[in-house]
C-alpha cells in the first residue's frame, strides 16, 4: 500500500479506554488498521474518514466520507422515536452503513429503509490464551467438562435459561461445572458446581474461555456478542439460539437451539424474551475454525467500505 492509499479515520463516539463490547472492538480495529498504515485521528485533525460507532459524537467535517457502524436500533416501543432519533439521522444521512449482522441489517431495513452499506461481523485477535490462574488450572483439573457464560446481564440475556440447559446436560455429563462471569447476574442459584465470578479481568476472562470446552450463550435477540467472538476465539464453541446475529458467527462451530417462537422485526421489550423450550443437547466434537472472525481480516473488508472500494 502506498503512503497516498493511507486514509486519516475519526473513530466517533469511541472510549478507547472502556472495556465495554464496542469499545473492545473499536480498540481492536483501530489498532489493525494502524498496522496497515493508516491513522486515527481526534475530531480537530484532518481526516478522510468519519467513522461513526452507532450514533455521531461531534459534526462530520465537510468532505470527509460518513460511515456509521451500527449493532442494532433500540425497539422497546416506548423507546423506538426517542433512543433512535439521533441514530436514525445518522442512519438517512451516512453514506454506508456497517452492520455487525444479518440480523441488525434485516431489523434496520424493515423499519427505516434500504441503505448503502455491508454486514461484517467483529473479530478479534486469535492467539490462544495460556491458562496459567492457579483457580482455573484447579478448576480444570477438577471438572471433565467445563461450561462457561458471560455477559452484563440483564433479562435479555437468559441466564436463568442458561443456567437451566447446564443443569439438563449435566445429567449426562455428572462432572462439569459451570462459570458464570459478569456483573448484576440477575438469576443466582446455590450449587456446588455452579460458581458466579462477578466482573473479572478481560485477561482472565480470555483463560477462562481457553480452559472451557463450551460457552453457553441463550440470549435473546443479541447483536454480534463481543464474549460469543472471544470466546470463539479461543476454541471455545458455543450454544446458543436462532434468535438474533448470534448463530451467524457461530455458524458450525457449536449448537445452535431454536425459538419456540420466531421473531418477526416487531417493536417488543427484548427484557421479556419469549419462552424458549429447553432439552438436553447432544455435545458433538468440534474442530474449531474460526478464521473468519480474525479481527485482520475484518479490517480489511472495513477497509474496503471505508475507501469506496466496494461502491
Amino acid at each position: 500500500m502506498t503512503r497516498k492509499d493511507c486514509m486519516n479515520i475519526h473513530f466517533s463516539n469511541v472510549n478507547f479506554s472502556s472495556n465495554s463490547g464496542p469499545n473492545t472492538f473499536a480498540s481492536r480495529l483501530a489498532n489493525s488498521l494502524t498496522r496497515m498504515g493508516h491513522s486515527i485521528v481526534d475530531e480537530n485533525e484532518k481526516y478522510d474518514v468519519f467513522l461513526a460507532f452507532i450514533e455521531p459524537a461531534s459534526t462530520p467535517s465537510p468532505g470527509a466520507k460518513i460511515v456509521q457502524r451500527l449493532d442494532g436500533i433500540w425497539f422497546k416501543p416506548e423507546q423506538f422515536l426517542s433512543h433512535n432519533k439521533n441514530i436514525k439521522a445518522l442512519y438517512d444521512n451516512a453514506d454506508a452503513v456497517i452492520w455487525q449482522s444479518n440480523f441488525d441489517k434485516k431489523m434496520t431495513e424493515f423499519h427505516w429503509g434500504y441503505k448503502q452499506g455491508q454486514v461484517i461481523h467483529n473479530g478479534a485477535p486469535l492467539e490462544r490464551k495460556k491458562v496459567s490462574n492457579e483457580t482455573i488450572l484447579s478448576i480444570r483439573g477438577t471438572y471433565e467438562k467445563i461450561f462457561v457464560c458471560s455477559a452484563n446481564w440483564h433479562r435479555q440475556k437468559r441466564l436463568k435459561e442458561n443456567v437451566e440447559l447446564f443443569l439438563k446436560i449435566k445429567e449426562e455429563y455428572p462432572k462439569s461445572c459451570l462459570i458464570i462471569m459478569g456483573s448484576n447476574p440477575d438469576y443466582f442459584v446455590r450449587h456446588k458446581d455452579i460458581l458466579y465470578t462477578g466482573s473479572i479481568s478481560h485477561d482472565l476472562c480470555l483463560e477462562m474461555f481457553s480452559a472451557a470446552d463450551w460457552m453457553i450463550h441463550l440470549a435473546w435477540l443479541d447483536h454480534c456478542p463481543n464474549v460469543v467472538i472471544e470466546s470463539l476465539s479461543q476454541g471455545c464453541p458455543v450454544i446458543c439460539t436462532d434468535s438474533g446475529g448470534t448463530s451467524e458467527i457461530v455458524q458450525k462451530n457449536g449448537v445452535v437451539i431454536p425459538e419456540s417462537i420466531p421473531y418477526n422485526y416487531e417493536l417488543t421489550d427484548y427484557d421479556k424474551p419469549y419462552e424458549i423450550k429447553l432439552e438436553a443437547v447432544n455435545l458433538p466434537g468440534i474442530e474449531i475454525e474460526n478464521s473468519y472472525i480474525d479481527i485482520q481480516k475484518v479490517a480489511q473488508k472495513y477497509i474496503k467500505i471505508l475507501s469506496g472500494d466496494n461502491e
